[in-house]
């Protein structure tokens, strides 16, 4: 167990806090109106413009809200895409299907492209859909696919939307501050993200982080009152308000996990990080004979899928890690039954992952 008594969380976020972060969560009570507020939100949507470069360099900005990060995709869509505008939606797991189905809420025009979820996307594929449908201005994608922990090819993609003129809205929810993301050069509209995966904040607070040609393009007809991007854009920046009461002492605690993400080196040491722990784990797996899902190599740092062995269900393995302090996670879908996940963000010592490592050869072992 670690220090607060609480389970090692290996699943995809919620992750393990740090004791600073958990303790700002317990921090004083503050009205959302009063200013020192006001400049809290400024302040952290200052520094999640700093994560990379080249969207700072190009003056992205992000807009926080109180939601999952699925409530970030979802304001994202329906609040920059159009209904007269064409989509095309890449699905290659649970997240891209999800934005299908935002999409189809709220009555946008869309067509789809599925990709079976363990064999990579053909970026050619998508290219001849983008050449023979050239109504399609936007291009919706899963940048790291949980379901399988598949890292798409962002950058390959993004050259395509480039070619086209196709804006790509991206789902970066469990990949911002971790993995690779590009601005202008890959035609990057927006993208949504959360605190509470690689940012290594508390559960609660999501954002969205779009160009500035975006921002300003007020022709725009929202569909949503709550998730109107637009009316948070404005408030944020112009006294640090938000519209609707936010989630307060998370805020706090989020402010801390970000100055702890540029503390420890920003999105090139958290994927380090990551990789390391994961590559670890992966080796100690495949001593035991469990074979990952995917090749290694066309896994994200933050999360590999692997299957399960003849006669290990998932409830028994997870039973037996629970009992002993870790939380792995079970496969979507039609893989419910077949693998197992392990997500490495979080605040997870070495000794931690050594304990896993151990408790493994335990249970699978001769």
């Amino acid at each position: 167990m670690n220090k607060s008594g609480s389970e090692i969380l290996l699943n995809p976020g919620p992750v393990n806090l740090s004791q600073r972060v958990r303790e700002a969560l317990s921090g004083k009570d503050v009205c959302h109106r009063e200013l020192e507020f006001a400049e809290l939100v400024q302040h952290i949507n200052k520094r999640l413009g700093e994560v990379y470069s080249g969207l700072s360099s190009c003056n992205y900005r992000s807009v926080l809200l109180t939601a999952s990060g699925t409530g970030a995709v979802e304001a994202m869509l329906t609040t920059f895409i159009p209904k007269g505008s064409a989509t095309l939606v890449i699905d290659n797991g649970v997240y891209g299907a999800r934005m299908e189905r935002i999409l189809k809420a709220s009555n946008r025009d869309y067509k789809i492209l599925k990709f079976d979820w363990e064999k990579p996307i053909d970026v050619d594929l998508i290219d001849k859909k983008l050449s023979e449908c050239q109504e399609i201005e936007n291009l919706v994608l899963v940048h790291h696919e949980t379901t399988t922990g598949r890292l798409n090819p962002l950058v390959e993609i993004g050259k395509v939307c480039k070619d086209h003129n196709v804006r790509i809205f991206l789902d970066a929810v469990s990949s911002f501050g971790a993995e690779k993301i590009l601005g202008e050069e890959i035609n990057l509209a927006a993208l949504a993200a959360t605190a509470n995966k690689c940012l290594h904040g508390a559960p609660g607070i999501s954002f969205v982080m779009a160009h500035p040609d975006v921002w300003s393009n007020t022709l725009t007809e929202p569909s949503t009152v709550y998730f109107n991007l637009f009316d948070y854009f404005q408030a944020q920046y112009a006294d640090g308000f938000s519209p609707f009461t936010p989630a307060t002492h998370v805020a706090f605690a989020f402010k801390v996990a970000l100055d702890e993400f540029f503390d420890s080196g920003g999105w090139h040491q958290r994927n380090r990080l990551f990789d390391s722990r994961a590559k670890r784990i992966a080796g100690s797996l495949s001593e035991l004979g469990v074979k990952t899902l995917l090749p290694t190599a066309d896994y994200s740092s933050v999360l590999y899928s692997y299957l399960l062995p003849t006669g290990v269900s998932y409830a028994a393995l997870h039973a037996f890690l629970k009992t002993n302090g870790f939380v792995i996670y079970q496969g979507q879908g039609n893989l419910s039954e077949t693998i197992f996940r392990i997500s490495t963000m979080g605040e997870i010592t070495e000794e931690k992952i050594k304990l896993l490592c151990a408790l493994f050869n335990e249970f699978l072992g001769p």
